[in-house]
């Protein structure tokens, strides 16, 4: 049920076969011009593949105008169903949504008004992804991608984050910091150990490659542990790090963002639908390529991103970089402008 980014073009196996082959796409960025309803809802989700970009380079208005003889239902309105955030200070999901938000109202023309609903509840992400295939409480998802979610439900096959989770520092306890800086190498890093949630995707990745994993339930609870010491090092995103951070450090005064290392492993977040809703994937998927298209993407990723690429200072870090095995073959790891070097300048 997925489509792939770079063969089958958005909404494959019979849902869009007629689209032209594959686009090239270098630029995207910005917001949202009417802000969706915002409402609460019940707790659920699953995915939906889509989009590849080809080789080649066709006309976008081909497309359009391949999209503008899909006709939308007349009256319908899409009721997007969201997992909600783990906590009062979660918000590693901010940026997430508002990339959706403005998929949305990108094809706001094309397939009509749409509400943003938010679950009562947070769950673990195996049973997220129970939910999402289901549908019911929760219909779209936004996460690292793994292979289970890509075949169970409908993944959208761009890396909407451009690949910065991947690009991870740590937090630390203060006691710890002379420790770091002696690790010169991945053997090195493995002689301590990472905290991490017990479902999420990077745990998986890094048990597999080796490392020692001491897990919790609870993503809060995961900043306890390592004040008492359960732990070395949480592994964060340079795209969650200061945040959580500057969110905690009252509460924490002895926990450290470690000044010397980075650990980078490829993680793209798609964007999972539900298999139920292929219209609702087909709609956010037409909005993506849009945002990058027009530029919008691109604005939007360094409204959000800017300030804390240039905080974690990579050009000066020691980078211990490693392969996910994770991932699908249908990752798109070569398709130009959908990741981000950071050791560039911006």
């Amino acid at each position: 049920m997925t489509a792939n980014f770079y063969s089958d073009g958005p909404l494959a196996h019979g849902r869009l076969r007629n689209r032209p082959a594959g686009l090239h796409y270098r630029h995207a960025t910005k917001g949202a011009a009417h802000p969706a309803h915002l409402v609460h809802g019940g707790c659920g989700e699953r995915a939906y593949g889509a989009v590849r970009i080809a080789h080649q380079t066709l006309r976008w208005g081909v497309f359009l105008l391949v999209m503008l003889a899909i006709p939308a239902t007349a009256a319908a309105i899409d009721a997007v169903r969201l997992e909600r955030p783990h906590s009062v200070l979660d918000r590693r999901h901010e940026y997430n949504n508002a990339v959706l938000e403005m998929a949305l109202e990108k094809t706001r023309a094309l397939f009509g008004a749409f509400t943003i609903h938010h679950a009562d509840c947070g769950v673990q992400r195996d049973r997220a992804l129970v939910e999402l295939i289901s549908g019911t409480v929760i219909n779209v998802d936004i996460v690292p991608t793994q292979r289970a979610w890509e075949e169970k439900t409908l993944p959208i096959r761009i890396p909407i984050a451009k690949g910065v989770l991947g690009y991870r520092l740590f937090l630390i306890h203060q006691q710890n910091r002379e420790r770091f800086t002696q690790v010169q190498s991945v053997e090195d890093l493995k002689a301590l150990r990472a905290g991490l949630r017990q479902q999420w995707v990077t745990t998986r990745v890094m048990k597999s490659l080796g490392f020692p994993v001491v897990t919790g339930s609870h993503y809060e609870g995961l900043f306890e542990m390592l004040a008492v010491g359960r732990f070395d090092y949480f592994p964060r995103g340079i795209n969650e790090i200061f945040t959580e951070y500057n969110d905690r450090s009252d509460r924490f005064p002895e926990m450290r963002i470690e000044p010397t290392l980075a650990l980078y492993l490829p993680q793209p977040i798609y964007i999972f639908v539900s298999p139920k809703y292929p219209a609702l994937a087909k709609r956010i998927e037409t909005g993506l390529l849009t945002m990058i298209h027009d530029g919008d993407f691109d604005r939007l990723f360094w409204q959000y991103h800017s300030a804390a690429i240039r905080q974690a200072g990579l050009r000066s870090r020691r980078i211990i970089r490693v392969n996910n095995p994770l991932l699908t073959s249908q990752t798109p790891l070569r398709a130009q402008g959908l990741w981000l070097d950071p050791l560039a300048k911006h």
